[in-house]
């Protein structure tokens, strides 16, 4: 029984590492795409200064 117990908390706790791992990746893409999202609003203000 407690064999049973200790191999529940320990698929437990792996669930939670992969689960913790996917939003940590999901959070560096989101920055990822937030930082080109910021170069590509400096350009077209950059364009647009130059042009006006």
């Amino acid at each position: 029984m407690d064999g049973l117990v200790g191999f529940l908390i320990l698929g437990a706790l792996f669930g939670i590492f992969v689960a913790i791992q996917k939003l940590n990746s999901n959070i560096i893409t989101q920055i990822d795409q937030n930082e080109r999202i910021i170069e590509l609003m400096k350009e077209k203000c950059n364009n647009h200064s130059a042009n006006g």
